[in-house]
């Protein structure tokens, strides 16, 4: 079988040169359990070859037919997805086409409509995709399989998903061997899946529903350890969505990371809420040697935090932010601007919030109705959802990395504000809290404090090459602040008028 992640060739636009490539974790845990059950499994991420099809050719000359291709399947990969499958089925029209992730797990239909796709896995797709595999390779029927979407004539059928969920500990672990290329960071592990909470817009859940799953401690820190010692890795990305859910398990891991003496020697970087940290659970993280922490703020009012049901207050992120502060944490944060019943004043808050804070690092995204999501539902019947293509505007980054002169639309623009209001007050947020010499000094210099998503070269000879590159980004971003500059001041003028 070979498993494929797409993936736009131009995904951060203007930033692509600078900002990391992350290896394609769901692939690698289907990858790894594929291997475990005895089946021979090759990867091909779009994100890294230059040539996926060639790669794919010479990973056939070693297979049997029928050819099995799983496809694991973001909303803003969409296009990519369909692009490749169609070759795919041309060139090997006795294939079979499976997709899978978090896009065809929340739109089957619309996914089984493209009659050269086969099946959709819905959900957590280790378990299924194997049964699949074997009753493929065997002849037999695979219309019982738990999480299977299938046609059946014209109607697609799904199956239910299974409700027992397999521990996490039964899995394998990641396979960092699998993913070699110096394209890669391997400084990461997964330690949990889910998420209890009920945000209105993020897409995680479809897969995991709200069931959250951990690793053990001793699993965890044994993957600490391997890359530590065989891949160099001091500073490790906790990618959990919330680490800090369960207070006794994350004990326990502090407990076993300082038995290994790990925090002697390594710096672990997390995402949490801000009503799940306390002062005591932050100073013993921190002695275990975590020393970044992002939050997802989103918002400056209680009302929109209400709207979005994050089940936490401004108040109690405010009062995380500087704990975490005090302790001597590096903190990032999110904001999503363009929230339903959100305004202008809103925003504003939002970047005065984020300055007061002295936040060393913040994100101020474009909110994103995701299929699958409640916000997806939202923005559908006020209906001002626009889809461009297959999903091609669906980034919640797009006003930031796009090419100044070709502006991405918008998927979702609330009711009351404009997509020029909106994509202004993001580029003027960013200006504003970016002016800072050291801010923006720490971007080029100080990954290991939690600000490395910005790459311009680790040696003098890497930086060499980007420069042009780098030029390039700086005139574009310029253009970017010069049309910010020119449509404040027509505001201006015209409110003078």
């Amino acid at each position: 079988m070979i498993l494929i992640n797409s993936s736009p060739k131009n995904a951060l636009k203007i930033f692509q040169p600078f900002l990391p490539i992350y290896v394609p974790v769901g692939v690698g845990c289907l990858a790894a359990y594929l291997r475990e059950k005895g089946i021979d499994v090759n990867v091909a991420d779009q994100q890294i070859e230059d040539d996926v099809l060639d790669k794919i050719s010479k990973y056939i000359q070693k297979m049997r037919k029928p050819y099995i291709f799983g496809f694991s399947v973001l909303t803003a990969a969409f296009k990519e997805s369909i692009d490749l499958s169609l070759k795919l089925r041309a060139q090997y029209p006795d294939s079979i086409i499976v997709f899978g992730g978090i896009h065809s797990s929340a739109m089957p239909e619309e996914v089984l409509a493209y009659k050269h796709i086969d099946v959709v896995i819905r959900g957590e797709g280790e378990r299924p995709l194997v049964e699949f595999y074997r009753c493929i390779k065997e002849g037999h029927d695979y219309s019982h399989i738990n999480g299977l979407s299938y046609r059946n004539g014209e109607t697609v059928v799904n199956n239910p998903i299974s409700p027992q969920l397999e521990a996490l500990d039964n899995y394998p672990h990641f396979p960092y061997e699998m993913f070699q290329s110096k394209k890669y960071d391997l400084g990461f592990v997964v330690s949990s899946r889910g998420c209890p909470y009920r945000c209105i817009f993020c897409s995680n859940r479809i897969t995991t529903g709200r069931k959250y799953r951990y690793h053990s401690p001793a699993r965890i820190v044994d993957d600490l350890e391997l890359l530590h010692i065989k891949y160099g890795k001091k500073n490790v990305l906790f990618l959990d969505d919330n680490l800090l859910v369960s207070k006794e398990r994350i004990y326990e891991l502090i407990g076993e990371i300082k038995r290994r003496n790990l925090h002697k020697t390594m710096i672990f970087n997390f995402q949490a809420r801000g009503d799940n940290v306390t002062p005591s659970l932050m100073k013993d993280l921190y002695e275990a040697g975590f020393r970044s922490v992002f939050f997802g703020i989103e918002t400056a009012s209680e009302q929109i935090m209400k709207t979005i049901k994050k089940d936490e207050t401004v108040e109690q992120c405010v009062k995380a932010v500087r704990m975490a502060k005090e302790i001597g944490f590096h903190v990032s944060a999110t904001f999503i601007y363009g929230l339903p019943g959100e305004t202008h004043r809103d925003r504003k808050d939002a970047l005065r919030l984020s300055k007061d804070l002295k936040l060393d690092m913040v994100r101020y995204n474009n909110a994103t109705p995701y299929p699958g999501t409640e916000l997806y539902e939202i923005a559908k019947n006020e209906e001002r959802l626009f889809v461009q293509g297959l999903y091609e505007n669906f980034s919640s980054v797009s006003s930031f990395i796009e090419n100044p002169f070709r502006e991405i639309p918008f998927s979702y623009v609330p009711s009351g504000n404009t997509e020029r209001e909106i994509r202004n007050d993001i580029l003027y947020s960013y200006l504003c809290f970016y002016f800072d010499f050291k801010k923006f000094k720490n971007i080029f210099t100080n990954p290991e404090k939690g600000v490395g998503w910005f790459n311009a070269g680790e040696k003098i000879a890497d930086f060499l090459k980007k420069c042009p590159a780098l030029f390039l980004l700086f005139f574009l971003m310029g253009i970017k602040f010069l049309k910010l500059f020119l449509s404040k001041l027509k505001a201006l003028i015209t409110r003078n008028k």
